[in-house]
């Protein structure tokens, strides 16, 4: 077993502490802005049916992301995650998921008007995620060097990667060779090599992440606007 596949394994299993750590992955189109998110961190995005290469349940990640990769940055993690979830002209993720899925309607005759925009949101919200809290002095450096990593471990564009998308993907259909080759909804650091020692500092920001707090059943109802009386 090459140094790769041992740093890819032992990713998975630090993806599993983390799974069972903040009690399982999210589904986007769940999630609201106040259930006890941390302030930054780094995510990991998932689909139904991209599984890992020797296992028929275990999904592979398909996007790794962060924000707040400056000192002075202002940028929270859930205002991030919001910028996937809905059409606000800021998330490159959801860019490469409009081409993609325009890409595959060309011709079809779901290429007719209607509201892509709402297509875009229900692909992504649909997919789970984690996160991972890594924030304090020099967190943004650490974010950055968790992501970029992490981005390289997992990409194919690279010798010796490990899982491989599913014939079905939907990022076959991107319009970026970079997606199409990586595997994941990234292009950034996709041609990088990873250096083995961010693993150490995944498991640190692990150790240091909580769950989120649950929401009431009827927390989104409109109780303002129903009668007090």
């Amino acid at each position: 077993m090459n140094d790769r596949v041992k740093d890819t394994e032992r990713f998975y299993k630090l993806i599993k502490q983390l799974e069972e750590r903040v009690g399982g992955r999210r589904r986007l189109k769940d999630c609201h802005w106040n259930m006890g998110w941390p302030e930054r961190g780094v995510y990991f995005f998932f689909e139904d049916g991209e599984t890992r290469s020797d296992s028929q349940h275990d999904l592979r990640v398909v996007r790794v992301g962060t924000h707040a990769v400056n000192a002075n940055s202002k940028s929270h993690l859930w205002n991030r995650l919001y910028e996937h979830k809905q059409d606000g002209g800021r998330s490159v993720f959801r860019d490469h998921v409009n081409a993609a899925l325009k890409n595959r309607a060309s011709g079809s005759s779901i290429e007719r008007p209607h509201n892509h925009s709402r297509c875009i949101s229900r692909y992504i919200g649909d997919m789970s995620f984690l996160w991972v809290n890594v924030d304090g002095d020099g967190g943004h450096l650490l974010r950055r060097k968790i992501e970029k990593n992490a981005i390289a471990l997992l990409s194919c564009r690279t010798k010796g990667a490990v899982d491989k998308p599913s014939s079905a993907w939907l990022g076959y259909c991107s319009s970026n060779d970079a997606v199409k080759r990586s595997g994941l909804w990234n292009v950034q650091h996709t041609g990088s090599s990873y250096v083995r020692g961010f693993l150490d500092l995944f498991k640190s920001c692990i150790d240091q992440t909580e769950g989120l707090a649950e929401l009431v059943p009827d927390w989104d109802s409109p109780m303002c606007l129903s009668n007090s009386n």
